[in-house]
């Protein structure tokens, strides 16, 4: 099976809805897709055990949810240039150290996106750029959390956000 031919039914400053016209054994299918730059989650530790988490309004929820600190790619940008610089642009700390932890697909059935979790130590406040935020960023709380902590509120549906779960319990398999 492979992709022939794609539409752009809407594009717009983070995302670009396509249609795909897919050839399959069975003949030619439609598909709706979501492509996507990419983006970076960060595991930012303060401490050896507490890590950042932004509490945000998210306006396709209707509510505030925790999220490990996050931003899309630019163009031509890397995994590590993106977490520097969301990481300075949304909370005022800039990391001495950047590791890649997992990367994967949130939702392949309709997106292309993929995100990358890093984690990130050494960690030195500093003055936030003026960047453009959104008023969702303006008004955003940073809060330290232990990680122990943050495994508690997953379990108690406290953070219900997927990539900061997989961020969060892919650095307890694999770091800890």
């Amino acid at each position: 099976m492979k992709v022939v031919k794609k539409d752009v039914l809407y594009e717009g400053r983070i995302i670009r809805l396509c249609k795909y016209y897919v050839e399959t054994p069975d003949g030619l299918q439609e598909r709706d897709i979501v492509e996507h730059r990419g983006a970076v989650a960060m595991l930012a530790f303060v401490d050896d055990k507490k890590i950042l988490l932004e509490y945000r309004y998210r306006p396709a929820l209707d509510k505030h949810i925790y999220e490990l600190p996050a931003g899309i790619l630019k163009p031509g940008e890397s995994v590590e240039e993106c977490a520097k610089r969301e990481l300075l642009e949304e909370t005022g700390y800039e990391a001495g150290t950047v590791e890649h932890l997992i990367s994967f697909y949130p939702s392949p059935g309709y997106t292309n996106e993929m995100i990358h979790i890093v984690v990130m130590r050494n960690l030195v406040r500093k003055e936030k750029p003026q960047a453009e935020m959104s008023p969702e960023e303006k008004y955003m709380e940073i809060r330290e959390v232990s990680i122990d902590d943050a495994l508690e509120m997953i379990r108690k549906g406290e953070i219900v956000d997927g990539k900061t779960i997989i961020g969060i319990m892919s650095y307890l398999m694999f770091k800890r």
